[in-house]
Order: structure tokens, then C-alpha cells, then sequence
């Protein structure tokens, strides 16, 4: 729940790049904004129904274990007040995200942990990645 509402606070106060969901998240109070994070936090989760390719999904698994499974824990199926649950996310969705956290890192707020490991990091393993956590766990 706290993630959804830093998230959605971060839409409303511009401190976080968006296409609409800054504007939608600009009609809500900070109160409102809080019961929307816990009306999903509240939800059951459901995987995306998305087509994986196992090499680069393997690929992934390797990165993961490697730069990211210290903060997303369980293959990125853990989520906290920091953290989003990656695992079972939409990988073109993920892909998306990745390649904005690394190339527009002012205007997507993040950890510098999260920073430093995308750096170096190519368009293929941003895509192994998405590939790995888009499988359903």
C-alpha cells in the first residue's frame, strides 16, 4: 500500500515523469490518493498473461540473482513500502520502466542502488530482465 501511495504522490506533486497518470493523479486529495492504494493493496494479485522467451528469460534469472535479488527478493515476487513486486508484471510494461530508470534517471526517482546497477546495464538485459519477472510465480 505504501508504495502505490508514494507513487501516485509522486504523480500529483510532478516528481515523477508520466504520460497521463500525473494529470489523473492531479484530481485527487492525499487522502483520496491513500484510499486508492489501499483498495489495490487489498486485491488478490494476478499475474499478466504474457508470452515469455525462456532464454532471455534465464538471461534474467542470472542479472536478478546477481545485481537485484538483495532488494527484490523471491525472484520479485516481495513487495514493501520501497519496493514494487516485480514477478508476474507485464515484461513489456517492465521493459518500459527499465529503460526509463536508467535512461532518464532525473526524472524517474529511485534508489541510487537501483541506479548504479542500471547503468551499465544493455537494452537485451533490461529485456532478459522484463522476461524473468514477467513469469508467472
Amino acid at each position: 500500500m505504501r508504495y502505490l501511495f508514494r507513487v501516485m504522490r509522486q504523480f500529483k506533486q510532478g516528481e515523477r515523469a508520466a504520460t497521463v497518470m500525473d494529470r489523473l493523479a492531479a484530481g485527487y486529495t492525499v487522502k483520496e490518493l491513500r484510499l486508492i492504494a489501499t483498495h489495490f493493496s487489498e486485491q488478490p494479485w494476478g499475474n499478466a498473461d504474457a508470452v515469455i522467451d525462456g532464454e532471455r528469460s534465464i538471461a534474467g534469472s542470472k542479472l536478478h540473482e546477481e545485481l537485484c535479488e538483495e532488494c527484490h527478493e523471491k525472484g520479485g515476487e516481495d513487495q514493501d513500502h520501497e519496493v514494487p513486486r516485480l514477478a508476474g508484471q507485464w515484461p513489456a510494461y517492465l521493459y518500459m520502466q527499465l529503460l526509463d530508470y536508467r535512461d532518464r534517471p532525473d526524472e524517474m526517482p529511485q534508489p541510487d542502488k537501483m541506479r548504479n546497477h542500471l547503468e551499465g546495464l544493455s537494452d537485451f538485459e533490461l529485456d532478459a530482465l522484463s522476461q524473468f519477472y514477467g513469469e508467472k510465480r
